[in-house]
């Protein structure tokens, strides 16, 4: 199997099914939010977990052509750069999770953009 099908298919079902759960129990997703990124030790570890996911993932992953094939690498960046931001940058961290999770619409926003790029790369990585 084609790695970048593989990762889109993972990526869809992580992103869809993440999405939707935080969408359909919003005082679940808060209490998330408050509690694994209020603490920047948490997110110090989270960035290193985020790390040993995106250094390799960056490694096997860098596809500049195509449509869903970007969207994938772009994906791969972003856990690789999550885990370099937490690590070096924990307290920022801090502050913007807590800027998002005080706004309530503008989490709700990110969330359906999680779900709909989720559902698309599952789209295509089952269906084409």
């Amino acid at each position: 199997m084609d790695i970048s099908l593989f990762l889109a298919q993972v990526f869809g079902l992580y992103l869809l099914i993440g999405g939707v759960g935080m969408l359909l129990h919003p005082y679940a997703t808060q209490e998330l939010l408050s509690r694994w990124s209020s603490d920047r030790v948490t997110v110090f570890l989270g960035g290193f977990i985020a790390l040993i996911i995106g250094i390799p993932l960056v490694l096997i992953h860098s596809i500049w052509e195509g449509t869903w094939e970007i969207v994938v690498t772009l994906l791969v960046w972003i856990i690789f750069m999550k885990g370099v931001v937490r690590v070096l940058a924990p307290d920022a961290v801090v502050g913007w999770v807590m800027l998002i999770a005080s706004r309530p619409r503008l989490l709700k926003s990110l969330l359906m953009v999680m779900t709909l790029v989720g559902a698309y790369l599952a789209y295509v990585g089952f269906l084409t």
